[in-house]
């Protein structure tokens, strides 16, 4: 094999590589000896086939497999011969081939950008926290008492309100005939929850207990049974009881009807639930603290594939989401606007994903199969009673695993720089976690004056706010 390097440019490389006949002959007899051992030709017992036979029946039609087999192996060769570590895929064009004459294809691609040393204990973070308060403990003890209803009869002359919730059976047809799924007894609908198809809850408001109404409705086009989207039904209803709800109590009875033991325990619950939330936010926050460190420290050439594949992945999606939405995508200079924008957010996220890259491969860092697992066990969780489901999608889709796996380097990566560096710990109201990094500089005190939170620094060890998982 003959490696001659044709272009040498920042991070651009252009190789032009020949592979000799003889070798490509050598691959088609091995390949053609393999299938003799099974071929069947009339006359001749398995095995026992004469390679100039196999050859002028199958050369052909072999010969496409063994051409891909080739270049990618002495593709991958050359690279490694002459050191290269690609950015992204080659793209390589065959540019010469007979049968019987060597081959001969060029190979397009990017090379890794050097990515400079960083001295990880120099480097120091602010890491904000904060606690919930109280306010914010019985704001969530509300937000569940009002998930966590109760209603009580109301009088038999009651007409039905938005708020109140209805008792009732129910039968759906489409052209007088019943449906699949359209029926269904001791149903129990809040009015106003918008569970049932728009129009639906609207037209039983006014009911009282023991009236039968009939409810006419159009299944939305984008309904998830086929069958029914976008058809006129009719349902036939049957109400009940109409009830009303109770004055929302924040009690005992309240962390019963969630299985536990009783209103402190349902408080420590909440805390806990905030003290995650909270912990998130900040992790978040220093995460992006640490990205414009490595941003400010590190200069680094992009190579510009891997920018504009990024760009035009950012361009689809937003378009996309701009057309299922009805809306038109920007135009003119707010177009312009966006690409500049979807440009920037695209060289920022190449660029901390060679940096976190190639920090990773310094240290060593590596993520293995019972950390996917576990990424693709919790992420299946969020869909209850279909985990299993979830888990064969993503196992049937390597591309999604390989998104689990890399979003999951990215964490450690981050993790080990936090553990390697100098991280202060600053108490801070949730207003001010809430804030992107930088909109509260100006009201921090001056170099001059105290500071009203006490600092904790932290090296090499988990920190107050860590422990809070």
């Amino acid at each position: 094999m003959q490696i001659t390097e044709i272009k040498s440019e920042g991070l651009a490389r252009e190789l032009r590589v020949v592979v000799p006949a003889q070798e490509l002959d050598r691959q088609l007899e091995l390949r053609l000896q393999e299938m003799g051992r099974t071929t069947k030709i009339p006359g001749f017992r398995p095995g026992k086939v004469p390679l100039a036979m196999l050859k002028k029946r199958y050369a052909s039609s072999v010969m496409g497999d063994i051409l891909e087999s080739t270049v990618n192996a002495t593709s991958q060769r050359a690279m490694e011969d002459k050191n290269l570590r690609p950015a992204s895929q080659p793209k390589i064009e065959i540019t010469s081939y007979e049968d019987g004459a060597d081959l001969e294809y060029n190979m397009v691609l990017e090379v890794m950008p050097e990515i400079p040393d960083l001295d990880l204990a120099k480097l120091s973070f602010e890491r904000l926290y904060t606690e919930p308060d109280e306010a914010k403990v019985t704001e969530g003890l509300e937000e569940l008492a009002k998930v966590h209803k109760r209603f009580k009869p109301a009088g038999a002359s009651h007409k039905a309100e938005m708020g109140d919730q209805i008792l009732f059976d129910y039968v759906g047809k489409i052209d007088g005939v019943a449906f699949d799924g359209g029926s269904g007894e001791g149903e129990e609908i809040e009015l106003g929850s918008g569970r049932f198809i728009p129009g639906y809850e609207e037209q039983m408001v006014g009911v009282v207990a023991g009236e039968e109404i009939e409810i006419k409705v159009t299944f939305p086009e984008t309904y998830h049974v086929s069958e029914v989207a976008g058809k006129e039904a009719v349902f036939d209803a049957a109400v009940k009881e109409v009830r009303t709800s109770a004055p929302i109590a924040i009690d005992d009875e309240l962390a019963r009807d969630m299985d536990l033991k009783n209103l402190e325990e349902l408080k420590q619950m909440v805390v806990g639930r905030l003290e995650r939330e909270y912990w998130g936010i900040s992790r978040i926050r220093l995460k992006r603290v640490i990205s414009d460190t490595l941003v400010e420290k590190c200069k680094v050439t992009l190579p510009e594939g891997m920018v504009e594949d990024e760009f035009q992945s950012l361009m689809e999606k937003y378009e996309a989401e701009k057309k299922a939405a009805g809306e038109e995508v920007a135009g003119n200079e707010g177009g312009k606007s966006k690409k500049a924008e979807f440009r920037a957010a695209a060289e920022r996220r190449i660029f901390l994903a060679l940096v976190l890259a190639e920090l990773g491969h310094r240290n060593n860092i590596k993520v293995d199969e019972a950390e996917v697992m576990k990424a693709l066990q919790a992420e299946a969780a969020r869909y209850p009673g279909q985990e299993q489901q979830v888990i064969s999608h993503y196992q049937q889709n390597p591309q999604m695993i390989q998104g689990f796996q890399a979003q999951i380097y990215e964490e450690k990566v981050l993790d080990f720089i936090v553990e390697m560096a100098e991280v202060t710990e600053r108490k801070v109201d949730l207003k001010e976690l809430l804030e992107a990094p930088g909109e509260s500089a100006a009201a921090k005190p001056s170099s001059g004056s105290k500071p009203k939170n006490k600092k904790a620094t932290t090296k090499g060890a988990k920190t107050k706010a860590a422990k809070k998982k």
